[in-house]
């Protein structure tokens, strides 16, 4: 991956962005236009175009419910963010700086650990490379995350 700069910061989902979304477009124009210029010639193009046109506008609606999988990307990286700010707070130390390299799993289920306990499951999941539902199954202290979406 490159570094990230001025020219090449934005991130855009290119079969979403530049694909779907212009072919979607150019198809319901194409089906608008059909409908209104056999609209005094032949009402059964007209019924085939408008189930056309409501199948497309059908697809594009349900593509922007697409925008809920950029929401829990960004939950994520939130919680990340929020439970690296917390073991600084309480170890003093960035979570970076610990030779062992969190999963994203890992860090989601540490999180649901009370303060009292983190520093403690943090060490044991570097000794024994728990995987998360280990995480959770050894978590003393039962942290919710009600905010969760």
């Amino acid at each position: 991956m490159s570094d990230q700069n001025l020219k090449n910061y934005r991130k855009y989902y290119p079969l979403h962005h530049f694909i779907f979304y212009p072919i979607s477009l150019v198809l319901l124009f194409i089906c608008l236009f059909q409908i209104v210029i056999n609209i005094n010639h032949n009402s059964s193009f007209v019924k085939i175009w408008s189930a056309i046109a409501a199948v497309v506008i059908l697809m594009i609606v349900l593509s922007l419910m697409l925008r809920q999988h950029y929401a829990l990307g960004l939950q994520d990286r939130i919680i990340i963010n929020e439970f690296k700010f917390r073991y600084f707070a309480l170890a003093g130390n960035r979570l970076e700086s610990l030779p062992y390299q969190f999963s994203d799993a890992q860090i989601f289920a540490l999180r649901f650990s009370e303060d009292e306990d983190l520093i403690e499951l943090i060490n044991n999941t570097i000794e024994n490379d728990w995987s998360s539902s280990e995480i959770k199954q050894n978590i003393k202290n039962w942290k919710a995350d009600n905010k969760r979406i």
